[in-house]
């Protein structure tokens, strides 16, 4: 895909996750790969709604800023997962409250509840590091380097997606916030 192209598919899916609820109007990042040394990512501070493909960031994956302002203040965990895995074209981070309610309540998200597993893959955890933090960009990355995982839980912080396409990132971050949902609301009746 082409870079006008993969800036107008991080708008499309970055807007799809506020409408969906899965980050709030500032929370949240997105961003694709763009070559082999070379990511677009979504601007920090901003918006959702006002996220426009001109907006989105370029940068390289030493954290240089090729051109646009600044980036997301998660690039590093973006541009760590970009080097471990080099079959992942997009990353989605989101804030999913159900997902979040599940970590709180030390809960793990039911994946016999539905076909998850074929959407999905697997999912690694990571304990809580301070956002944005290069810990946390380590963390992530370890997680994330075996092939199988395609989803990241952030505990008391998020959900980080991987695909070769923007939305199949964020149909996993749905399948999974659908799926804490319904494991949250299961385990009110069962207890």
């Amino acid at each position: 895909m082409n870079e006008t192209t993969l800036r107008r598919m991080i708008v499309e899916v970055f807007r799809l996750a506020y409408a969906r609820r899965l980050v709030d109007l500032l929370g949240g990042n997105a961003s694709a790969r763009l070559s082999s040394d070379e990511i677009l990512i979504t601007p920090t501070s901003m918006p959702k709604v006002l996220v426009k493909p001109q907006s989105i960031v370029k940068i390289r994956l030493d954290g240089t800023v090729v051109s646009g302002g600044n980036p997301s203040s998660e690039w590093r965990m973006h541009v760590g997962i970009y080097r471990v895995r080099d079959d992942v074209k997009f990353v989605l981070h989101t804030h999913p409250p159900n997902i979040l309610a599940l970590t709180k309540a030390d809960l793990k998200i039911d994946l016999s509840l539905s076909e998850a597993v074929s959407y999905v893959g697997e999912i690694a955890e990571v304990p809580y590091l301070r956002p944005g933090s290069s810990e946390l960009a380590d963390a992530v990355s370890r997680a994330i380097s075996r092939r199988n995982v395609t989803a990241v839980i952030l505990r008391n912080h998020g959900l980080v997606t991987v695909g070769s396409t923007p939305y199949e990132a964020l149909n996993r971050a749905e399948v999974l916030e659908n799926l804490a949902y319904i494991t949250l609301l299961s385990n009110c009746f069962t207890k």
